[in-house]
């Protein structure tokens, strides 16, 4: 087993772990439990970055110059992100539903395959702009995801008066409805920057008409209808909690299949 690998598997680990303790910390199992999840969260960031340190030494290649790690990036990106938005508001709760995208981002990076090389119709000075505002915005829609989740479920146990448990530990609606709209307000003009100029390399390789759009675009597309609606809605039409909140965690999945897409194709040749 290389010592990528070793870093690979240890990155993974202290993930599930810290999944674990920010869900019993959710539960409210265990006064230590929120100290110990953020301390496992910053084992598992430190472990990501000495794996992607190490993979760049040894591959030699750019980062984010493939499909895999973009993702391993992104998951990276997500859990600093988390680390440094909900300590700071006293949200760490919200571990519970944003490690586990983490994760999954971070084992999707697993997936790696053939390198191709770069069609020379997308290689300018905008590629790496264009993978980067993709990132920022879907690391800003994670955190939105977590947040929606949050709300429906609080939505849910207020809706049943189960006032006790998990009711008392997340935070108020108000809270996380203003807050799933600030991190969708972020992400959004981030992701409309990567879907246009990803619409751009789509018509210079003569992959614009509807015959050869990709499934991964089709999603794309649809995720940034739905983000688009959240926020026209909540601007123009009043649109606050259990409809945002749903529409935003529709948007994430729509983008998290467009990236499943993508990193499907990478095997599809």
């Amino acid at each position: 087993m290389s010592f990528v690998t070793v870093l690979f598997v240890a990155t993974a680990l202290a993930y599930v772990a810290a999944a674990m303790l920010f869900s019993a910390h959710l539960r409210g199992r265990g006064a230590t439990s929120e100290r110990w999840a953020t301390r496992t969260l910053g084992l598992a960031i430190a472990a990501h970055v000495a794996f992607l340190g190490t993979d760049y030494a040894l591959s030699g290649r750019a980062p984010l110059s493939t499909m895999h790690e973009t993702l391993a990036v992104l998951s990276l990106l997500i859990a600093v992100s988390f680390l440094a938005t909900m300590r700071r508001h006293r949200l760490v709760v919200l571990g519970a539903f944003i490690t586990p995208v983490t994760l999954l981002l971070f084992l999707g990076a697993a997936l790696r395959g053939p390198v191709g090389r770069v069609p020379d119709g997308v290689r300018s000075a905008l590629l790496p702009f264009h993978i980067a505002v993709n990132v920022l915005g879907l690391a800003a829609f994670a955190l939105a995801f977590a947040v929606a989740v949050a709300y429906v479920i609080q939505e849910q146990l207020l809706r049943k008066r189960q006032l006790g448990g998990i009711f008392q530990r997340l935070p108020s609606l108000d809270v996380l409805d203003s807050l799933g709209f600030r991190l969708v307000t972020i992400g959004f003009p981030l992701f409309t920057l990567g879907v246009i100029t990803g619409s751009f390399w789509a018509v210079r390789l003569g992959s614009a008409s509807p015959t050869n759009f990709s499934a991964g675009q089709g999603f794309a597309v649809l995720a940034w209808l739905f983000f688009a609606t959240v926020l026209l809605s909540r601007v123009a039409g009043g649109w606050r909690g259990r409809r945002a909140a749903i529409g935003t965690m529709l948007g994430f999945l729509c983008a998290m299949v467009a990236v499943g897409g993508y990193v499907l194709r990478g095997f599809g040749g």
